[in-house]
């Protein structure tokens, strides 16, 4: 249950993120998918945090909470040891998956915990895409949105 559904206000809950990002450089943020009369929204993760390194957050659609905070705490941790310089465009593997990066424009307005942390316009993220079990990204095979949406444009 999220800290909202027990009862925290808003402003409780970002003080909190902002703890764990002084604690630990970064905080993650899972959001869960929902089904309204616009259509089927799938769940996503991100980070809030790696601005404060010079780095865009990171975003993953298409995994569930455990393998998501897999992947981006293994990003988290080579963007803060300085292993890793995430942008738009390059390949990197993080909890044995292979990814690749997109930008993700308009991002402040779908992460809202790094809006309250940062305002808006003050943060970009990217969208970390992982590669299926052939080896191929979503626009390279058979796109799945509802598998793994794609947040921003695709590579030509």
């Amino acid at each position: 249950m999220c800290k909202m559904c027990q009862g925290y206000s808003v402003d409780e809950y970002i003080e909190g993120v902002i703890r764990t990002i002084d604690r630990c450089g970064w905080a993650l943020q899972y959001v869960e998918s929902e089904v309204d009369p616009d259509g089927i929204h799938p769940a996503f993760c991100y980070t809030v945090g790696l601005t404060n390194f010079g780095s865009p957050e990171i975003v993953l659609t298409g995994r569930g909470p455990h393998e998501s905070s897999r992947i981006l705490n293994s990003l988290g941790a080579s963007v803060v040891s300085g292993m890793l310089e995430v942008e738009s465009g390059i390949g990197c593997t993080a909890a044995g998956f292979e990814l690749f990066t997109i930008e993700v424009p308009d991002c402040a307005d779908i992460l809202y915990t790094a809006s309250d942390v940062y305002g808006q316009g003050c943060f970009s993220a990217v969208q970390a895409v992982w590669k299926d079990l052939e080896g191929a990204l979503p626009w390279e095979g058979i796109p799945s949105t509802v598998v793994q949406p794609i947040l921003g444009p695709v590579p030509v």
